[in-house]
């Protein structure tokens, strides 16, 4: 599937150290595999380990006649390994495309050069699969991963 995506969203892209053809990888994955997460409106979450690094791609799936393309909204990625779901509370908008269960708000384990802490995630109970949402990664896990590294030095 096409990829398409603005000069503003190329520019955050670059800027946050990811390569194009990585966020097409995941989108192409994901619409290969089912393995995303949709909202009711139609936008879809989807993410990928490429190099020990979890890449997401936010878009939305523009379906044409012939032939159909993603817009890319957003990409964004962080270090930490996601791991078990430790819990999963109330529900959420979203919904596992490969199990097709709501997804819900939760706690799942996440470690990173040898330091583990629960953190929160969107999590598929049925599947166990996980999320991270944009503003935790490139922020909360951001520091954290940054964090983990100094005391690591």
């Amino acid at each position: 599937m096409d990829v398409k995506m603005s000069d503003a969203v190329k520019e955050t892209v670059g800027k946050r150290g990811l390569k194009e053809p990585d966020v097409q990888d995941v989108v192409n994955t994901a619409e290969s595999a089912k393995k995303k997460a949709v909202n009711k409106s139609g936008k879809v979450l989807a993410k990928k380990v490429i190099n020990n690094v979890t890449i997401y791609a936010d878009y939305n799936v523009e379906r044409g006649i012939l032939k159909s393309h993603a817009n890319l909204n957003s990409a964004y990625s962080h270090r930490m390994a996601l791991g078990k779901i430790v819990n999963a509370t109330e529900g959420s908008d979203w919904t596992c495309a490969n199990c097709n269960e709501q997804i819900k708000l939760g706690t799942v384990e996440m470690s990173y050069i040898g330091v583990s802490r629960n953190g929160p995630a969107l999590v598929c109970p049925k599947c166990g699969d996980s999320w991270v949402e944009e503003y935790l990664a490139t922020k909360t896990i951001a520091v954290a991963e940054g964090l983990f590294e100094k005391k690591k030095a």
